[in-house]
């Protein structure tokens, strides 16, 4: 273990009552990061509480305060000093230099704001720091679609910062393919390949790249650079990243092995992050510095026995071979009688010409050839038929603070 980081857990554990109590079966010579467990979330943010908080090293005196999005849950608050919040944003704003910005670029921020949450912000903080400076557009997110759209024109804007969801969104906005925007930077959640192609038909002279890898809860996670493939990121010197596996949390030391990420913040000492679950697994391309995000490890759908994945959607969508123009999808897990059951929401740009009857019975015959096991469940009566809605992108169900696309709704717990 390096001696900055054998420095800062022992700061945290002197500090903190939680890591405290966490490590006091650690003994305190020891200097493998093995040595210390894995942060369970769940009781990390039960002890990031506001009325008794046993994680922060100490009282907060500048600086600044946001909440995660809580997609999962109850959103969570996240406490930055502000020479970590100066930190975060200097590492971010370096992460960006290697993007394809130059001087003078127009970019406009449609990433979300208020409500205490971080992106718009962050985002808007971190281009401020680039060495290239550009001009920056503060639409955020929540400004209507058609404004956003006139703006964009009306400014000649030539790059785009935003959440997929939005950005797909707005490009419907857009009746004819629109060749003055140059770059779009995403951030927030994935983008997937039929996404990509949807975006790239509307703006066909547009580079698009993830803008960074963050989250308000842990901070700086990663970069991309020109060696850098779609989904790759590189690790920031200010962090440490493992890679565990996911069955016997034992961290992994191979290229293209995959497991969870595992993220320890080295420069956020008030609210430290020692050894945390991110909720993203990934495979290393180098080891200890250049990885490959595979999407959340929770991003399936399980309805009794049965796995259902977005990729088993979009490949039941190409089996169709249909006009049906899906855009964005959405599984809802439900029960009803004891039994569970999936309801897949695809979300289209108009559905007044469709005939919906005959494209959903198309939809479900073509899923039950592409996921065959459904069928055999629910013939045998472990769950219920699956059930499909086309319904307006713009309808399905959004973090109502962040706009991020839930792809997975589970109305069991409700």
């Amino acid at each position: 273990m390096s001696n900055r980081l054998e420095e800062h857990i022992n700061f945290v554990r002197e500090h903190s009552e939680f890591y405290r109590n966490l490590y006091s079966n650690v003994d305190n010579e020891s200097f493998s990061i093995t040595d210390f467990p894995i942060l369970s979330q769940d009781e990390y943010w039960e002890s990031n509480r506001l009325d008794h908080n046993t994680i922060l090293t100490s009282d907060q005196k500048d600086g600044v305060v946001f909440k995660s999005g809580g997609t999962t849950g109850a959103p969570k608050s996240s406490f930055f000093t502000q020479e970590e919040w100066e930190v975060f944003t200097d590492d971010f704003s370096f992460g960006m230099s290697h993007l394809n910005l130059k001087k003078g670029d127009r970019c406009a921020n449609l990433f979300y704001s208020g409500d205490l949450y971080a992106s718009f912000l962050f985002i808007n903080k971190s281009v401020e720091k680039l060495d290239e400076k550009v001009v920056q557009y503060p639409i955020t997110g929540q400004t209507g679609l058609e404004e956003s759209h006139k703006i964009i024109k009306d400014f000649n804007i030539n790059v785009l910062f935003g959440v997929p969801t939005s950005l797909l969104n707005l490009s419907n906005q857009f009746k004819e393919s629109y060749d003055k925007i140059d770059q779009i930077y995403y951030g927030g959640e994935p983008l997937f390949e039929d996404q990509r192609a949807m975006l790239s038909k509307k703006f066909p002279k547009a580079h698009i790249s993830s803008i960074g890898y963050a989250s308000v809860d842990g901070g700086q996670l990663g970069y991309v650079d020109s060696s850098c493939s779609l989904g790759e990121h590189r690790v920031f010197d200010n962090t440490y990243m493992e890679i565990i596996d996911p069955e016997t949390d034992e961290v992994i030391s191979e290229i293209g092995k995959a497991g969870k990420l595992v993220f320890t913040n080295l420069s956020r000492r008030l609210m430290p992050i020692v050894r945390y679950p991110v909720g993203d697994m990934a495979t290393w391309t180098e080891l200890g510095k250049k990885f490959n995000l595979l999407g959340r490890s929770d991003e399936g759908a399980r309805i009794g026995p049965v796995t259902v994945t977005r990729e088993d959607v979009l490949s039941t969508l190409k089996r169709m071979d249909s006009d049906l123009d899906v855009q964005s999808i959405q599984l809802v897990i439900s029960r009803e009688s004891g039994k569970d059951y999936l309801h897949i929401y695809l979300g289209v740009k108009d559905k007044d010409n469709l005939n919906i009857d005959e494209s959903i019975s198309f939809f479900i015959d073509s899923f039950y050839l592409e996921r065959p096991m459904y069928l055999k469940e629910k013939t045998s009566g472990t769950i219920l038929d699956l059930r499909t809605s086309i319904v307006l992108v713009e309808n399905l169900a959004k973090n109502p603070r962040t706009g991020k696309l839930k792809l997975v709704v589970d109305e069991r717990f409700a």
